[in-house]
């Protein structure tokens, strides 16, 4: 009898133990946090998983079919938060098969009005639509309560309605925000251009800071400056971007700067760069050590062909023809 009884103790003991140590690493695998800037062709599309197990999507990119991929590869039903950082089709076409396809709890949009797109109305007209979904226009300054550890600001956000037609003035409303966890900031920033840039430095006198940029408008020579990268700092830079695309995109200019700025660059068009921060390690203080990982497109990538062989001859200038060939050349050291 006290043999048995021991034999039970004994069990339950272990049991107890191997039910902690199962939890203890589920709750370690949900504490980190995990973006993925998703390869979509030329466009944005950012999944965003949080310590405490929710998600968010900003933008969708210029087709459902790639996004749509992405997240059912994931196993996702539910995404809790979808942003749109403005009107432009190569953010907000996507965000049409997800409201399709998946729950969505809440809906983050400017009020900008791209008077020649009718698409970002729509997505308030299905973001409407879908049960239990709660739309929001955020503010500069900001703060979302997207999770209890993350700290989640807005620093841009065209929060009072305004038409417009040119592309500029659009990208200049785009929904910039910061992420801040174990001592990591990750600066998302739409399609900013310098003039929104020299905005928000001239606004927010700190808070811009970031180890990890989601570089402006796919690497414009318009966007980046160096007095914006003088303030955020980046180490690591992402642009989104189709590896054909008839825009030039990234420009000499822009990889310079950040490329003079010590940012080690990284490409969609080598797949989806994935950025993990670890959760605090009160056996190692001080920040987490940020790591980004590229994963295989769920939709094959398109094979890369210099610019010059698939665009017309009126389109870039030299130094734009070069520019992917040298970003490769980054990424594979």
């Amino acid at each position: 009898m006290i043999l048995n009884r021991v034999f039970r103790d004994n069990s339950m003991r272990n049991f107890l133990a191997c039910f902690t140590l199962v939890l203890f690493s589920s709750s370690s695998l949900w504490a980190q946090l995990k973006v993925s800037f998703v390869d979509v062709g030329q466009g944005d599309a950012i999944f965003i998983e949080f310590p405490g197990g929710k998600t968010a999507l900003i933008d969708g990119g210029n087709s459902g079919v790639l996004i749509d991929n992405f997240l059912k590869a994931k196993g996702v039903t539910k995404i809790d938060y979808v942003a749109l950082t403005h009107p432009h089709s190569d953010h907000y076409r996507g965000l049409k098969k997800v409201f399709e396809n998946y729950e969505v709890d809440h809906y983050y949009d400017t009020r900008a009005e791209n008077v020649d797109a009718a698409g970002d109305n729509n997505l308030r007209d299905l973001a409407e639509q879908e049960p239990g979904c709660t739309t929001h226009y955020p503010k500069p300054g900001d703060i979302l309560n997207w999770d209890p550890k993350v700290t989640v600001k807005v620093f841009n956000a065209c929060w009072q309605t305004v038409q417009m037609h040119d592309n500029d003035e659009t990208n200049n409303c785009s929904l910039v925000i910061r992420l801040y966890y174990n001592g990591n900031g990750v600066l998302l920033t739409g399609d900013a251009n310098s003039e929104l840039e020299a905005e928000m430095l001239s606004h927010f006198k700190s808070g811009l800071q970031s180890n990890i940029l989601k570089v402006g408008h796919h690497g414009s020579r318009t966007s980046t400056s160096d007095a914006f990268l003088a303030r955020v700092r980046p180490d690591h830079a992402i642009i989104s971007v189709g590896a054909t695309n008839k825009y030039g995109h990234p420009h000499i200019e822009a990889i310079n700067r950040l490329t003079n700025a010590g940012a080690r660059i990284y490409l969609t068009t080598a797949g989806t760069q994935i950025l993990t921060i670890p959760p605090p390690d009160k056996s190692a203080p001080g920040p987490g050590i940020p790591t980004v990982t590229t994963e295989p497109s769920v939709t094959a990538a398109p094979k890369f062909v210099p610019l010059a062989l698939t665009l017309p001859a009126a389109a870039p200038q030299a130094g734009d023809l070069v520019s992917l060939d040298q970003l490769l050349d980054t990424v594979a050291k």
